[in-house]
């Protein structure tokens, strides 16, 4: 209480004009905190929203995408395992879809990690399902827009060889 009476007689003993700067300098020291106090919700927020977009678009495209995964469960059963170096069967397979091939790694004796790019994402499927045909398990697929336009989309894969 003593603050706000020694506070309320320095503002009284102002004069008017000075009363309106100080005024003024608080208005604006609210705003500012009250500025500084919601910034960091209002840009979790967008990003939130961001979000909740792209996982939205995935979504639908996922739905977009069920006949073509339901045609390939049917597949595998007329398929035989290719014989060869594990990276040349995951070559052949890859060139068989139409696929390009940007890079292959061995990771370790059963990992291998590898880039493609497709005209289609339909097509990286075909190539997951092949692949899963021939005894490899995919561990990550990142499929994106490639930034060139005549490349279309590019995926990031890594495959395990179970036996």
């Amino acid at each position: 209480m003593k603050i706000l009476n020694n506070l309320s007689g320095w503002i009284a003993d102002l004069q008017p004009r000075e009363r309106v700067v100080v005024s003024i300098g608080a208005a604006l020291l609210v705003i500012a905190g009250l500025y500084m106090l919601l910034l960091p919700a209002m840009q979790k927020n967008a990003e939130l929203t961001q979000r909740q977009i792209s996982l939205t678009e995935d979504i639908q495209w996922l739905r977009d995408q069920s006949d073509v995964v339901s045609r390939l469960d049917r597949t595998c059963s007329s398929q035989q395992i290719q014989a060869g170096e594990k990276s040349e069967v995951i070559t052949r397979i890859i060139r068989r879809n139409q696929l390009t091939l940007r890079g292959i790694d061995q990771v370790d004796e059963s990992l291998f990690s590898f880039t493609v790019t497709s005209p289609s994402p339909n097509r990286v499927l075909q190539l997951i399902n092949q692949l899963s045909c021939q005894g490899l398990a995919p561990e990550t697929v990142a499929i994106a827009l490639s930034p060139d336009e005549k490349v279309g989309y590019i995926a990031d894969i890594e495959v395990t060889y179970v036996d």
